[in-house]
Order: structure tokens, then C-alpha cells, then sequence
């Protein structure tokens, strides 16, 4: 039984120490993303849901007199059933909050502006508009120079939740034909 909670305190502590650490104690490679886009099985979260849930099985089995190779299959068949549907609901609840999320990747090629300077080799904040939400991400400079506040940017590159940028010329606003015919009127 010792062992059984032994294995119950380990997957708790590291059930804690993955919810207030976050994405570090996950196992799939550094990226976040699993199976399209969905949280990957082998997060920490759900591998510390499985090895508690192995132990606590191991430990009521054990107290009710099951011989070992049944406590330890019983355990196990836990511990992949309650893994399981760690995963699913930590999936469903990834979803549900990523479905108004923007993608990274999406925003390469995108205009922003400048909220808080970029210094020289430093960082900053640049405001990115998309089709369907704005956002104020930190930016650095593509090329490490200083970029002023209200420069207008483009991103190059994503980092993480941060991009490089490097600024651009502000586009001319474009001239209606009223503006031209005026125009042409007063040059005559």
C-alpha cells in the first residue's frame, strides 16, 4: 500500500505543480498543440490525473484484500479511464476557450501599430487588428533597432505569444473621386 501512495502523492503534487507551472511541465515536445490543434494526451495535467488516479485505485484495492496482479490491473484500467477523460475534458474546455482565440501564425504579414516603443534591442507592444479581434502583443524589432510609439509595423515573425515586426511606410490614404475632381479643379 505504501508504494500505491507513494504513486497517489506523486501524480497529486505534480497534478499542482503542472496546473500553477502551466505548459512546463508538459511532455509533447514543447508545442502546446497536440492532435489538430487539440491539447496533446500526453499533457502534464492529464499524466498527473492518470498516476493519481493508479495510485488511489491501488490503495482501496489493497485495503480491500485484492492480491497484487489484480490491484495493479485495476489500477491500471484507472488510471487509463481517468487519464482519459482528463484529456477530453481538458480538450473540451481548450476548445470552448480557443475557438475566439486568434492564431499566431495567422497574423504574420498583418499591420499594426506601436503602443509602447520598441528600444533598441529591447521589447515593446504593438496593437494588431484582424478581421475579428484586436490585440496588444509584445513586439520586438526584426532587426533589433529602436522603433518610436505610433510607428506602423508589419509582422515578420512569431515567437511564442510575441512577434517581430519591422516598420513600414504608412500607406497613402487613397483619394475618392470627389477628392480628385476637387483637386483637378484647383490646379487649373
Amino acid at each position: 500500500m505504501l508504494l500505491y501512495f507513494a504513486i497517489a502523492l506523486v501524480g497529486a503534487l505534480f497534478l499542482i505543480a503542472s496546473v500553477v507551472l502551466g505548459e512546463v511541465l508538459d511532455l509533447s515536445g514543447g508545442d502546446a498543440d497536440g492532435f489538430d490543434g487539440d491539447v496533446h494526451p500526453l499533457s502534464g495535467k492529464t499524466i498527473a490525473v492518470a498516476l493519481t488516479a493508479f495510485g488511489a485505485t491501488g490503495m482501496i484495492t489493497t485495503q480491500y484484500g485484492w492480491s497484487p496482479l489484480m490491484s495493479a490491473l485495476t489500477s491500471a484500467v484507472a488510471a487509463l479511464f481517468l487519464g482519459a477523460a482528463a484529456w477530453w475534458i481538458i480538450s473540451s474546455l481548450y476548445r470552448a476557450t480557443a475557438s475566439t482565440d486568434v492564431h499566431m501564425a495567422s497574423l504574420v504579414g498583418r499591420r499594426g501599430q506601436i503602443t509602447i516603443g520598441i528600444p533598441a534591442g529591447d521589447v515593446g507592444e504593438v496593437l494588431v487588428t484582424t478581421a475579428d479581434s484586436t490585440r496588444h502583443l509584445i513586439a520586438r524589432s526584426r532587426n533589433g533597432a529602436e522603433i518610436p510609439v505610433g510607428a506602423a509595423v508589419r509582422v515578420v515573425e512569431t515567437i511564442g505569444s510575441a512577434v517581430l515586426v519591422e516598420p513600414i511606410e504608412p500607406a497613402a490614404a487613397p483619394a475618392d473621386a470627389t477628392t480628385e475632381g476637387r483637386s483637378s479643379t484647383w490646379t487649373s
